[in-house]
């Protein structure tokens, strides 16, 4: 029996390492892609937003505004025209992605001690882009117009000081915890990396039980004892593969994008465990349900980005309907993809309710997947032989 596991040991080798591109896709894959990906993100935050000004006042004051959002490090001002109606066709160009509209009376209001409206239009087609700027956009007015308050105060006697005060009676300090230049890549990198490596990794193990259908544990031409070895071993086999390689992946992002790892390394490698466990179960009910490899990745492509959007990483459980919340709990991304992003940035670890009840669930979920995927495997696995049964019996007739 011994002889027999290692036999299968090296055999799931030997398969790995003839189809060579499954091969690229179990240890390479994660880690480029994931490289890939990351590196997108890599200016963190969105920067040099395009915008077209209509100045229809062309003053000092107009001009003052206009650099004032052209120095930010948030916009560029490449466009300064005389109608709004320029201004609309660049955007809808693509030539800017925004617009600022100074009125002809912006000036005088300002003058007369009024306040001045300025009209600011963005295209919000793009989520990100779209609050990036209404962020930075106000930031921007806000110092303006503290300027231009504080100078009229100082005009008439008052100091800077008091000027300030009299502008401002409310001063505040912003101090984001955790990811303090509200980084897209701190945000986004960690999870995107889970999510390929739950793609490529599911698609290696449910390609890998495919294709015993052919000639291998569930062809119905091994015993039951050589198919119940060769299924533990390719559960060993994967596992602890696909193990080393989620924790490679990991180390090899937050080493090159620098993440500062602020959690345990232990808390992360238990996660990464139970996750590894989870996708193994996943893998071969997939695989052994599917008729052949092409419509076991047909369904994994169709249910990754479902599983990533539920898994309330991208988007919060709580502005979900509750149905799909429930639902959500019995996905191994759920507990996986957030849980990670709170060791590493916030620096949480299993002593917090959430991240410890993620672990629990994880487990739960592992052990209750793979008796899934065992009885799977049993049931196809007789089907398989009864296959072969009446196919055997035929030749001895007809030897007969």
């Amino acid at each position: 029996m011994i002889k027999l596991f290692f036999t299968g040991f090296f055999r799931e080798i030997k398969m790995l390492w003839k189809d060579k591109r499954m091969l690229f896709m179990f240890l390479i894959a994660p880690v480029a892609l994931s490289i890939v990906v990351c590196n997108a993100f890599s200016n963190q935050i969105v920067n040099n937003i395009p915008f077209a000004a209509v100045d229809e006042n062309s003053s000092q004051k107009t001009r003052d505004l206009i650099q004032a959002f052209d120095q930010s490090d948030r916009f560029d001002v490449p466009y300064v025209v005389t109608n709004q109606e320029d201004a609309i066709k660049l955007m809808e160009s693509g030539e800017v992605l925004g617009i600022i509209v100074i009125p002809t009376d912006y000036t005088r209001s300002l003058q007369l001690g009024q306040q001045a409206e300025v009209l600011i239009g963005v295209n919000s087609a793009n989520n990100i882009i779209g609050n990036s700027a209404v962020v930075s956009i106000m930031q921007v007015v806000k110092t303006v117009s503290s300027q231009i308050a504080v100078k009229s105060f100082v005009a008439t006697g008052s100091s800077i000081a008091d000027g300030t005060a009299k502008v401002m009676p409310i001063s505040t300090i912003l101090r984001p915890w955790f990811n303090p230049q509200f980084s897209y890549l701190a945000y986004l990198g960690l999870g995107l990396t889970g999510l390929i490596f739950h793609q490529l990794f599911l698609m290696t193990v449910a390609t890998a039980f495919a294709e015993e259908k052919k000639e291998g544990i569930l062809s119905g031409k091994m015993t039951w004892r050589e198919s119940a070895i060769h299924f533990v071993n390719k559960f060993i086999f994967y596992g602890v593969t696909g193990y080393g390689n989620i924790l490679l992946t990991y180390y090899a992002i937050i080493k090159i994008f620098d993440f500062p790892m602020r959690g345990s390394r232990e808390d992360l490698a238990i996660l990464c465990g139970y996750f590894i466990l989870c996708l193994l179960g996943l893998g071969a009910i997939l695989g052994t349900l599917c008729k052949n490899t092409i419509h076991a990745i047909q369904w994994l492509m169709a249910l990754t980005y479902p599983f990533f959007i539920l898994s309330g990483f991208s988007w919060p459980h709580s502005e979900m309907p509750a149905v799909w919340v429930k639902a959500a709990q019995y996905l191994p991304s759920t507990h996986f993809l957030t849980p990670v992003r709170d060791i590493v940035l916030m620096g949480v670890g299993f002593e917090t309710t959430t991240v410890a009840h993620s672990r629990e669930m994880l487990l739960h979920l592992a052990l209750g997947i793979f008796l899934l995927s065992v009885i799977t495997f049993m049931i196809q696995a007789y089907l398989a032989k009864r296959k072969q049964q009446p196919k055997h019996g035929k030749k001895e007739v007809v030897q007969a």
